[in-house]
């Protein structure tokens, strides 16, 4: 049997990452979160923090809001890319900053709460927890920015892009020879009978 200090460390705020990197952001920000208190909120994370340094978890803890917040600004910045056939789409939100905020403390409060949730009362884990599972409760509620093209549509989404674009390129030859006729037309000399 391997002794404590040969045992492999346990990631425990992977899981609820990856978990978080199975959301989409739009999902996430349907929900517009009240403003914790920020005295019980503090007193909450303390508690966390000193259950977390008698178990020998301190890095953990004290990494785990980083890394949960990485994931979600890394999400925010890949969803403020939004192309469209005709360039970025400025117009689409990713709401406002106040939400966005409690957005972000609401995941770094859930991956202190993935590494102390054997260390707290369960109400104390489940009030670390609440806020993040009330906005993950919304998961496929927002409406698609850019729809992929996956699953069982995907053979008529192509075909359907096909036809779009040959139907453009179509209407562009078409309105090049009318052009050209057009031109032509207007240098032909005047005939004899005319």
């Amino acid at each position: 049997m391997a002794s404590p200090e040969e045992a492999p460390a346990i990631d425990r705020t992977a899981a609820f990452l990856a978990t978080l990197l199975r959301f989409s952001v739009d999902d996430l920000a349907v929900l517009a979160l009240p403003e914790p208190d920020p005295d019980e909120r503090t007193a909450l994370l303390a508690r966390a923090i000193t259950a977390a340094e008698e178990a020998g978890r301190l890095d953990e803890v004290r990494a785990a809001p980083g890394r949960a917040r990485e994931v979600i600004v890394n999400s925010f910045a890949f969803r403020a890319y939004d192309p469209t056939w005709f360039g970025l789409n400025w117009g689409r939100s990713l709401g406002r900053s106040d939400d966005r905020a409690r957005l972000l403390a609401a995941v770094e409060d859930a991956a202190v709460a993935a590494v102390v949730a054997d260390l707290l009362p369960e109400d104390e884990v489940a009030a670390l927890r609440e806020p993040f599972e009330r906005i993950a409760s919304m998961a496929g509620t927002a409406p698609a920015a850019n729809p992929q093209i996956e699953g069982p549509n995907r053979r008529r989404a192509v075909i359907g892009a096909v036809f779009v674009l040959g139907a453009a390129g179509a209407a562009a030859l078409g309105g090049l020879i009318a052009a050209v006729g057009a031109i032509g037309a207007k240098r032909r000399p005047p005939s004899d009978s005319d």
